[in-house]
């Protein structure tokens, strides 16, 4: 080899080694970042599944109570249909003594009635024959006639107190039959209160299996986020092992100018879809809790492709419990885009992609989180990528 190039070789050795330190740099920082991305999303899910604790003893307080209640009314349905067959009793007997007082009201006016047309005609003989009869049947037709104006004075009373007691009756099966309807309005008006409660109660032991589910699901994604915060705890371990090793032989250069930064608001589309998860803090319907999403989730296609929206770097390509496959494109070494929830992947840590190169399908669901970060702090791609694109 001529000594000629010798210095062009070493200059060229010295570059790669830099470049390569400053990209393990990259990685760590990026590491770094996505480690207190997830530390924060932790404590959020922990206040979510506190939330939900919350929530959870507020709704079998709720569904406790409306069983009670529910018991209670059931209990007075209950009390009111003995009260309804006893007031149903005592109306079949009052319809039975006015109808038996109707009965001997209407025989003795009949029987009245007999007496005073014999009398009557008793009257009508005397006066035609009173001049042929003798002085003692006079007398005995005399004391017959006094008697049959007592008999009569006396069914007079009977006949006035046989119809004081169907009044009487009357009066009293009225105030019954009023009285069964206002207990059936009332056996109702609990039938309807038990029936909504019921109802109610059935809506609040669901809303509780929901809340119950999702205090599941989010114990489970906590627990998956701590499992990837150590992954990444460890390999963030590593790098910083591997910068302090570096730094010892030589300083890393900071980055020049980037051509990223002029493609703000001219960026294509990573994935065909439409956009479910904006970028920002939102507001959980359920738990009333903030959460912050670093970048967009794009609901598409499954397996549908993933493309770099501009060229790049591939500097990581891996998988995490929780996040599943994703890639990360460094771009002039202070840019980066993730691409998260994929399925099988196109590229290999190291190698530069052009602008939409396919890197990646999108999963199963159909989900694929995209991120732009300045370093660790993380941008809105919706900003970055064109008006047209979606």
């Amino acid at each position: 080899m001529p000594r000629s190039f010798l210095p062009f070789l070493l200059i060229g050795l010295g570059l790669v080694t830099v470049a390569t330190r400053a990209d393990d740099r990259d990685k760590m920082i990026d590491q770094k970042s996505e480690l207190e991305t997830i530390q924060a999303e932790v404590n959020r899910s922990q206040k979510r599944l506190d939330s939900l604790k919350g929530e959870e003893v507020a709704a079998q307080r709720q569904v406790s109570d409306l069983d009670q209640r529910i018991t209670t009314n059931q209990k007075v349905i209950r009390r009111l249909n003995n009260q309804i067959a006893t007031v149903r009793k005592n109306v079949g007997g009052a319809e039975d003594e006015l109808a038996q007082n109707q009965d001997r009201l209407d025989q003795t006016r009949r029987r009245y009635l007999g007496d005073v047309r014999h009398f009557y005609l008793r009257c009508v003989q005397e006066t035609r024959s009173g001049l042929w009869k003798k002085p003692m049947a006079e007398v005995k037709d005399m004391r017959e006639s006094v008697y049959l104006a007592a008999l009569a004075g006396f069914k007079t009373n009977i006949i006035d107190q046989a119809a004081s007691s169907v009044s009487h009756t009357a009066d009293r099966l009225d105030q019954l039959t009023g009285e069964q309807r206002r207990v059936s309005s009332l056996k109702k008006d609990k039938e309807v209160a038990t029936a909504l409660e019921k109802s109610r109660k059935s809506k609040e032991e669901k809303s509780l299996d929901a809340l119950r589910r999702q205090k599941m699901a989010e114990g489970d994604r906590m627990l998956t986020l701590q499992q990837a915060a150590e992954e990444i705890e460890r390999v963030i371990a590593r790098l910083e092992d591997e910068r302090r090793r570096k730094q010892r032989v030589s300083n890393q250069p900071h980055p020049g100018p980037s051509v990223f930064a002029t493609l703000k608001g001219q960026l294509g589309r990573p994935f065909r879809g439409k956009i479910v998860v904006p970028f920002g803090s939102a507001r959980d319907p359920i738990t009333n809790l903030e959460s912050f999403s670093p970048g967009i989730t794009i609901k598409g296609r499954p397996s549908g492709p993933v493309v770099a929206v501009t060229g790049g770097n591939v500097a990581y390509v891996g998988s995490l419990r929780g996040y599943g496959n994703f890639i990360i494109i460094n771009h002039d070494d202070q840019y980066y885009t993730t691409y998260g929830g994929l399925g099988k992947t196109a590229v290999k840590q190291g190698e530069y992609v052009p602008t939409e190169a396919v890197l990646a399908v999108s999963g199963d669901d159909g989900q694929v989180k995209f991120e732009i970060r300045f370093g660790r702090e993380p941008l809105d791609p919706v900003k970055w990528i064109r008006i047209d694109a979606y």
